[in-house]
C-alpha cells in the first residue's frame, strides 16, 4: 500500500493541565488581577477599576469584588474586626 501524498501527521498540542478549583469561579479571573493591581497603583479607586473592567475587558465585577481582590493580593491591609 502506497503512502498518500495528501496525508499529514496530526499535530499534538500539549496544553497545561488545569484543574478546576472547588467553589464558585472568581468574577475577576486570575489573568486580569495584574490589570486591577496596575490600575490601583496608578491611583484609580475601586469603582473606577470596576467600571474600566466592565467597559474594556467585558468583566462585570462589583467594586467590592475589586476591593476583595486587592486584599487577597496583599496590596490592601486586612482590617481586623473591632473588639466587642
Amino acid at each position: 500500500m502506497k503512502d498518500d501524498v495528501n496525508t499529514r501527521p496530526i499535530l499534538r498540542i500539549r496544553l497545561p493541565a488545569t484543574v478546576r478549583k472547588s467553589g464558585r469561579p472568581r468574577v475577576i479571573p486570575p489573568e486580569s488581577e495584574s490589570v486591577v493591581n496596575e490600575l490601583y497603583r496608578l491611583g484609580y479607586g475601586y469603582r473606577a477599576i470596576a467600571r474600566i473592567l466592565r467597559k474594556d475587558y467585558h468583566i462585570n465585577p462589583d467594586y467590592s469584588t475589586v476591593k476583595r481582590t486587592l486584599k487577597r493580593l496583599g496590596i490592601l491591609p486586612h482590617q481586623a474586626s473591632p473588639p466587642k
